[in-house]
């Protein structure tokens, strides 16, 4: 039987958080027969997190977790000969860190049956207009999925999968070959540090707005400070904004994002952005102050290749001497994709570690 709705308010409001613990009973005729067939009993959309418990064709149970930042993650309970019965107490919880859910049949002799998640093969969204979509299945891999409807974009890849994506990229082009010798190396390196960049770009603004929709709160307010001009602070500017969002219905710290002038290939806008909105600091991520001196280093290498030529041998020639060139060469590629992924898994998890207020 369907939960009741007020149950399933109550879910919805309490599975919108990073970490929880939802436990209710769960009554059916069906769903706990040996004779019954694969069904959904539960599932729920609250924002970016859904919630669904399942049945399959041969007697499992399944819980699924799905948020934009851990992914979608499933716990699985066999029960295998177990006698029929109609009720069960169900317990679940979650975390960044851990996937748990537990089952005691009611009604029967058994133990309390348990099962931790793990990474599942198929991938739960919540697409913009609220519908749920599934992305693969056992045995399908799918990468980078997107759906437009009527012209608008309604799912997209998630921040950390979009940089997954990316480091995928690279690894690709890193298997190619030529008989053209070192400056192949070279065309490589100006291919790589560009996508890097735009990696980071689209990780670091992506992650800024779905963070929010896990049920951390941002403080929309300081980012706008951080960023406006002094004659849009000094004006109604933000509450146009404000009006704007609420009018539409939509996220206030979005539509801050959209109408101030964040470069999020620039180091220095990355780090104030996420100071202001979220408190983190790049510096206490624990990658260590020379890997983020790297990266500014590989960022600027990168403009020099976009705005001067994909053809350079020495990314630092403005600077040489006195400084040593640094040469576009394949080690200078890998090291790169090292420090960026070192910097964007660090950031990923101090969001994952992110508590709500409330």
């Amino acid at each position: 039987m369907p939960l009741p709705s007020e149950l399933a308010h109550q879910i919805s409001d309490a599975i919108c958080v990073p970490v929880g613990t939802i436990t209710f009973e769960f009554s059916s005729a069906e769903a706990f027969k040996q004779s019954s067939v694969a069904g959904v009993l539960v599932e729920i959309p609250a924002n970016g997190h859904f919630f669904r418990v399942d049945r399959t064709a041969d007697r499992v149970l399944r819980f699924f977790h799905s948020s934009p930042g851990t992914g979608t993650r499933v716990a699985s309970i066999p029960l295998g000969p177990l006698p029929d019965f109609e009720k069960a107490f169900l317990a679940f919880s979650w975390s960044p860190e851990e996937l748990m859910f537990c089952c005691a049949p009611r009604g029967i002799e058994s133990e309390l049956l348990t099962a931790k998640g793990v990474p599942s093969p198929i991938s739960f969204r919540i697409g913009r207009n609220g519908a749920v979509f599934q992305i693969g299945d056992e045995g399908v891999d799918v990468m980078g999925a997107r759906f437009h409807q009527n012209g608008q974009s309604v799912l997209t890849p998630t921040a950390i999968e979009t940089w997954q994506n990316t480091i995928k990229a690279i690894e690709v082009l890193l298997t190619g070959k030529s008989e053209e010798g070192f400056i192949f190396e070279v065309v490589q390196t100006s291919a790589i540090l560009s996508m890097l960049v735009t990696g980071l770009e689209s990780y670091a603004k992506t992650r800024l707005l779905e963070v929010e929709s896990e049920g951390i709160g941002a403080d929309w307010n300081a980012l706008f400070t951080a960023f406006a001009s002094r004659a849009e602070r000094e004006s109604n500017r933000l509450k146009e904004i404000e009006t704007k969002a609420v009018t539409a219905n939509a996220s206030i710290l979005t539509e801050v994002v959209n109408a101030l002038k964040i470069n999020f290939q620039n180091y220095d806008d990355v780090k104030r952005a996420y100071k202001a909105a979220y408190g983190i600091k790049l510096g206490d991520i624990g990658v260590g102050s020379q890997a983020l001196s790297d990266l500014q280093d590989f960022i600027r290498y990168r403009h020099r290749v976009v705005h001067v030529s994909p053809l350079l041998t020495i990314l630092n020639q403005d600077k040489v001497p006195p400084d040593q060139p640094i040469f576009a060469n394949r080690k200078l590629s890998e090291d790169a994709e090292a420090c960026f992924k070192s910097v964007i898994e660090a950031l990923h998890l101090a969001t994952l570690s992110l508590r709500s207020s409330t």
